[in-house]
């Protein structure tokens, strides 16, 4: 792995040929950190390896131009000359704000394409075209924003626009991920005073083994217990106690099969649009629950679609679960 590193430091100088060679390095670390460090995927390790430079450029033409995902990082700041001079000075700020550029860059989506870079990588395809930097149409000669942008909730560094209940030390920040282990808690995004009804919201989650966790929606704060108010996605694959695995709408709609694996990043993605919600993970429907007309709050749990804000749930001691690339586009 070390030396697909270094291969990416080289190859991916896109964008900084006439930068510092720092920059040009932290840049390839950081991509392969992120993007082929964890991935499961050898024909995609070798891709990135094989495409050197046209990572972000395009083979046969000059350094100057970009394919699409190149032109997305450019456009997203990379090559400023701000953020080139924090590279010297300032390495981990840098790479925190490389990583926050590449986060961005996942929303974007070449023109007439219909997967974002972030859904190529995940497929296994390099995010600006093939090993040469090339698209399979002329028309993919520029990236454009997706007609709604996410919304970022957590920032990669701190707790601001979150709430924890109780238990405090059950969170953590690691490697931009919140991390939570320890007695029940639950930490409640408060970073917005909006409600959020109608909205897409997306996590990337990753547990280990016999953990349990869960994404709650349509909540309100609390200062103590498990959320009464709104719905919990849950978070399990192959914790012993409690046979609801990761995406069941909790005690609604629940998924009996494990749709991830331990010790693997997972995207889950929560859609509510009127009594419909939507529960995906890697892109696949889990459930889909349309909520009947006459349904009643239920006494302990409510259960009810309404509005309210997201938490996050620290279940156990022995469970362990990491979170990262939360974010929101409102559908209202």
């Amino acid at each position: 792995m070390k030396r697909l590193f270094f291969v990416l430091a080289i190859a991916l100088t896109a964008t900084v040929s006439s930068r510092p060679a720092l920059a040009t390095k932290e840049f390839g670390l950081q991509f392969a950190k992120q993007y082929v460090d964890d991935s499961k995927n050898e024909d995609f390790k070798k891709l990135a390896a094989e495409a050197k430079c046209n990572a972000c450029h395009i083979d046969g033409q000059e350094k100057k131009k970009h394919n699409p995902y190149g032109e997305s990082l450019k456009a997203l700041g990379l090559l400023k000359k701000p953020y080139m001079e924090m590279i010297k000075k300032e390495p981990e700020k840098a790479r925190m704000e490389i990583e926050a550029i590449f986060k961005k860059a996942e929303e974007k989506k070449a023109e007439g394409s219909d997967k974002t870079f972030g859904e190529r990588i995940k497929a296994g395809l390099l995010p600006g075209g093939d090993a040469k930097g090339k698209q399979s149409t002329e028309k993919l000669t520029s990236f454009t924003t997706p007609p709604a942008d996410f919304v970022d909730l957590f920032d990669g560094k701190s707790m601001d626009g979150w709430k924890i209940n109780e238990s405090p030390k059950s969170w953590a920040i690691e490697d931009g991920c919140i991390v939570c282990q320890g007695d029940r808690s639950h930490l409640f995004f408060v970073g917005d005073k909006k409600p959020f009804k109608n909205f897409h919201f997306k996590a990337d989650v990753k547990t280990m083994p016999n953990s349990n966790a869960g994404i709650y929606f349509h909540t309100a704060f609390q200062p103590d217990g498990w959320p009464k108010k709104g719905f919990e996605c849950q978070v399990n694959n192959s914790y012993k106690g409690d046979p609801k695995r990761t995406s069941s709408l909790y005690s609604v709609k629940d998924v009996l099969e494990p749709a991830a694996k331990d010790n693997e990043w997972y995207t889950q993605e929560i859609i509510v649009q009127g009594k419909l919600v939507t529960l995906k993970v890697n892109g696949k429907t889990l459930v889909e629950y349309t909520e009947p007309n006459d349904l009643q709050a239920g006494k302990d749990f409510e259960r009810k679609l309404d509005e309210g804000t997201f938490a996050l749930q620290a279940h156990d001691p022995g469970s362990k679960v990491y979170f990262k690339n939360l974010m929101v586009k409102r559908l209202d």
